[in-house]
């Protein structure tokens, strides 16, 4: 008996031990900065989108947004966001449809990456059009079509869109991580990602995973030596991804809209007679929607061809030639404006 007592308070001992242990080193390398992010440019498997106070790991998304809260962090270069109660930056969206809806559907340039809530270009339409409709941003950074035509079909037809906008492609033309495209990635059970979503809380589990990680991977730049890269989507498969999403649209008695994605052109932005394999690639996929457009009669809302006439639509094109800025924000908003005042619904 008394040994079973000695055993018992033994055992409570070493609990309390590890309990203070982990305690005090959750307090050190908080308070002490440390940085536990491993930086990895390559989407899935990117540790750049690990940043636990942003995101939440899933199995059919790869990761969302972590909903209902405003949050500051390094991965937003010191921009503070809030995110809705549905993981969206957006305002709080009534379940009861009350007016006309229109999801904009998209990655970080419908997110409004660098843009103040009030200036997004969702928010500049929901102003152009009266506030006749409810505009609901559904950008999700790093969201590639393959993300958006399942998110579309898993969460967001429920909201009984009207009109939906569709704005894709510069992380479809990314490279994939360890050459995985988007539609092979095979993630871990859900239980697993619930797991790690509660232990990216801790310092620790981060500190452990960044040693782990550094120990391991290559170095950052020697990952874009390769010759013949593979692309997160393919274009084939952004077409079909894009069609997939009208197709989805259709079906829930809305009307797709497809947006042509803008980058700053080489004469305007960039020194006389510069060439850019990216600005080449990325019009292959302007090309594709073009094409889908030519051939389903979808919407369109030619950005990228209209954002060539100005000279004023990127604060530094050189340094971010992805996301455009206010100016930009309130012209594409302009631009859709028109298409959804002319298609006959407005």
């Amino acid at each position: 008996m008394a040994s079973n007592i000695s055993l018992i308070r033994k055992v409570i001992f070493s609990s309390l031990v590890f309990v203070f242990f982990i305690f005090i080193t959750e307090l050190i390398l908080g308070l002490g900065g440390f940085d536990s992010y491993v930086q990895n440019r390559f989407f899935v498997v990117n540790r750049a989108l690990d940043y636990p106070e942003v995101f939440l790991k899933d199995k059919e998304l790869f990761w969302k947004l972590k909903p209902d809260q405003t949050v500051t962090s390094k991965f937003f270069q010191g921009h503070t966001y809030r995110i809705n109660s549905d993981g969206r930056r957006d305002k709080e969206i009534s379940k009861k449809k009350i007016k006309p809806r229109i999801i904009a559907l998209g990655n970080s340039c419908t997110f409004g990456w660098g843009i103040d809530s009030d200036l997004i270009y969702t928010r500049r339409l929901e102003q152009i059009l009266d506030e006749r409709y409810q505009i609901i941003n559904a950008g999700v950074p790093g969201y590639s079509s393959f993300q958006g035509q399942v998110y579309f079909e898993s969460e967001l037809v429920k909201l009984k869109a009207d009109y939906v906008l569709i704005l894709f492609g510069w992380n479809d033309h990314w490279a994939a991580a360890n050459g995985i495209a988007d539609k092979e990635q095979r993630l871990l059970s859900q239980f697993i990602i619930n797991l790690q979503n509660m232990l990216s809380n801790f310092h620790l589990y981060r500190a452990i995973k960044k040693i782990l990680l550094s120990s391991i991977e290559s170095d950052i730049d020697s990952l874009f030596d390769r010759q013949d890269p593979v692309y997160r989507v393919s274009l084939a498969d952004y077409e079909k991804n894009i069609r997939s999403i009208c197709q989805a649209v259709r079906n829930n008695q809305a009307i797709p809209v497809l947006i042509t994605a803008p980058i700053p052109s080489l004469e305007n932005y960039y020194s006389p007679g510069s060439r850019s394999w990216l600005h080449q690639y990325h019009e292959y996929y302007n090309q594709t929607i073009r094409k889908i457009v030519r051939q389903d009669s979808v919407l369109l809302v030619e950005a990228a061809l209209e954002f060539d006439k100005y000279t004023d639509l990127y604060d530094d094109a050189s340094l971010d030639p992805i996301h455009f800025n206010t100016k930009g924000h309130q012209l594409l908003a302009q631009l859709i404006a028109v298409q959804i005042s002319a298609s006959g619904s407005d």
